[in-house]
């Protein structure tokens, strides 16, 4: 596969298609910023985040997964995430999706090496995240478990992966 990870900024049409997988995927009334709305402001926001430097101090980058012309997945590095108690931690990999029939052949693996890539050559060390039911994936490849809790009725597991120690692997373009 030849993955190429494209900055919302040069693709925002594809802010729709990013926003519906979020809502397949996480969109619960039991946790506010979890809504059709706060999903639409993330994108919004990430169709004019600057993608060639990073910041912190709320930074948003989204970006679209594509092979060839396809959308495959999204992936996000973000400044902080929706732990409130962890927001001394950053950044974080977000809105992490593999395109729904394309799961389990080895994409994920390779839209995850290509944003760890990204994160290195922004001058990143370390990236966080959490998930609520893969936490394995991410053990196979390199993140360290930290800890367990949860959001509002969704448990997670919260990892980090230390970017010095663990080089991404990358096959495809960044």
């Amino acid at each position: 596969m030849n993955i190429a990870l494209i900055p919302l900024s040069e693709t925002p049409l594809d802010s729709d298609l990013a926003l519906k997988w979020s809502m397949e995927m996480w969109h619960s009334n039991s946790i506010p910023s979890f809504s059709k709305e706060s999903w639409s402001n993330f994108y919004e926001r990430g169709k004019s985040a600057d993608f060639y430097k990073w910041v912190g101090d709320g930074q948003e980058l989204v970006f679209i997964a594509k092979c060839g012309e396809e959308v495959v997945g999204t992936i996000a590095l973000v400044d902080s995430d929706d732990l409130e108690e962890y927001r001394h931690l950053s950044p974080w990999v977000a809105a992490f999706i593999v395109k729904s029939g394309l799961r389990g052949g080895g994409l994920g693996t390779e839209i995850l090496a290509v944003l760890e890539a990204k994160a290195e050559s922004l001058g990143i060390e370390t990236l966080y995240l959490w998930t609520e039911d893969r936490a394995e994936f991410y053990l196979k490849r390199g993140y360290e478990y930290l800890t367990s809790g949860s959001l509002g009725r969704l448990s997670y597991d919260l990892l980090k992966k230390d970017l010095t120690s663990h080089p991404a692997i990358v096959h495809g373009n960044s």
